[in-house]
């Protein structure tokens, strides 16, 4: 379900260790990457990530956008600077793709938003949603009737039971497990391993085995 690209540049905008997955995503689909779009300060020599070229900065793809066609996946781990770039992206007339590793197991019957990604061995069931700029990591099960807010983000091996809920710009950490029917609120942090069997509110994080509310999140910590 990767994004077809043809008469644009393509780019992975981000860097770090988690572009690195989304770059392979794309060359593993059998998609031409013309490199990364990365915001930290240039380096003095030539920049090279699995062998692309870091090519410049935001300023840089946005005039490359002036003059033709271009894409980004979204290679940002942080969910509300993902947000905020997506937005900025679609102004200045950037597409965002949407990249799903071919080894995800992807039902016909559930959909995937603009700008998501969908890593390697993750199964997504019918009926399930994934809203936009999502991320559904390595090994994560999404049972049917699931749905992922926008820019929420499910760390490797994660899984949720059916008709589970998961918030906009919340984070399921690594191994966590959300039982069927149960929703987590938006804005919401479930740390690693924990199991969540009630429903959870919005801006809080929550630990543990069954996940119990450690502390609650403000306004100023979840704002984009």
């Amino acid at each position: 379900m990767s994004v077809s690209v043809t008469d644009e540049r393509l780019f992975v905008y981000g860097a770090s260790g988690h572009g690195k997955v989304v770059a392979d995503i794309l060359l593993a689909g059998g998609l031409t990457v013309d490199g990364f779009i990365d915001d930290a300060p240039p380096s003095a020599e030539p920049r090279l990530v699995l062998g692309l070229p870091v090519v410049g900065n935001s300023a840089w793809l946005y005039e490359r956008a002036r003059e033709g066609r271009v894409a980004v996946a979204l290679g940002i781990g942080s969910n509300r600077v993902r947000a905020r770039i997506a937005a900025v992206c679609r102004e200045r007339g950037v597409r965002l793709v949407t990249a799903v590793h071919p080894s995800a197991i992807l039902s016909r019957f559930a959909t995937v938003g603009e700008g998501a990604v969908v890593m390697a061995g993750a199964a997504i069931n019918p009926g399930a949603s994934v809203g936009e700029g999502a991320i559904v990591n390595t090994g994560v099960v999404l049972e049917h009737d699931v749905v992922v807010g926008d820019y929420g983000h499910l760390s490797a091996n994660a899984a949720t039971g059916g008709a589970a809920s998961l918030g906009r710009f919340s984070h399921l950490g690594l191994g966590g497990v959300i039982l069927p029917g149960i929703r987590v609120g938006d804005h919401t942090v479930v740390g690693a391993g924990a199991v969540v069997v009630r429903d959870l509110p919005d801006r809080v994080v929550a630990l543990g085995v069954p996940a119990r509310i450690h502390r609650r999140l403000s306004e100023e910590e979840t704002s984009p």
